[in-house]
């Protein structure tokens, strides 16, 4: 099994004990360091498209991809009930040790409990994938534990002429693409990880095949290589 390299290189972060400098190994042999400080942001340093889905956040929250919990304690201080899930058994101790009261490790697909109003799923969790096909099972299994009418806000990576990393991306068809990465730290090698890279209009072709309706997408009239979605389920 790959080791957790970015459970353990957040906990020795959180704790003060970081080892040596993490780092990004993209499949090409990029190596890049890691800034841990993002995985810590407050709201006030988020992204202007993660504030704005955040106020769309109502009701009982599934925060899919929890990572130490950077959204799921702001969430837990505006009174929402949250059950914060990560694949990475450190990250989720992080998560705990920083006060979320319902953090376990599990993935987007077949999350443990159901009936939620509202799905999380920032920091590009939605995107876990190499394909339209992975991004249509990621949102059709979350919308087996949303309830009619709920929501889910997400943001995405989209390719980008201006970043030098999209000509490392794998082009799978116009439009769409996706990076391979993973994380290494004092001697751990986390899993090999695809992140899809979609346009705007792919992603609403492949939302078209799901439960889910595109209500919204943000940002995308900016320059940079991200845009937020706001969808929603019938019924409620």
């Amino acid at each position: 099994m790959p080791d957790d390299a970015f459970g353990q290189m957040v906990l020795d972060f959180h704790r003060g004990d970081l080892a040596e400098r993490p780092r990004y190994r993209r499949d090409d042999d990029d190596v890049t360091e890691a800034h841990l400080a993002g995985y810590f942001e407050r709201p006030s340093e988020w992204h202007p498209i993660e504030r704005d889905l955040f106020s769309d956040v109502t009701g009982r929250v599934l925060d899919a991809g929890c990572g130490v919990g950077r959204h799921t304690l702001p969430l837990q201080e505006r009174g929402h009930s949250v059950l914060a899930v990560d694949r990475s058994p450190g990250a989720v101790t992080v998560a705990r040790e920083c006060g979320v009261t319902d953090a376990v490790v599990g993935g987007l697909r077949q999350p443990p409990g159901d009936g939620f109003d509202t799905v999380v799923a920032l920091g590009k969790q939605l995107g876990l994938g190499s394909s339209l096909a992975d991004l249509r099972t990621t949102l059709t299994e979350l919308a087996a534990v949303t309830r009619p009418g709920g929501r889910l806000v997400a943001d995405m990576d989209t390719l980008d002429r201006a970043d030098p990393e999209t000509d490392a991306a794998h082009l799978v068809q116009p439009g769409v693409a996706y990076r391979t990465f993973r994380v290494e730290y004092d001697g751990l090698a986390g899993p090999w990880t695809d992140l899809l890279v979609v346009t705007p209009s792919g992603f609403r072709d492949a939302v078209s095949e799901t439960p889910w309706t595109v209500d919204a997408l943000v940002g995308t009239e900016a320059d940079g290589s991200m845009y937020g979605v706001r969808l929603s389920l019938p019924g409620g």
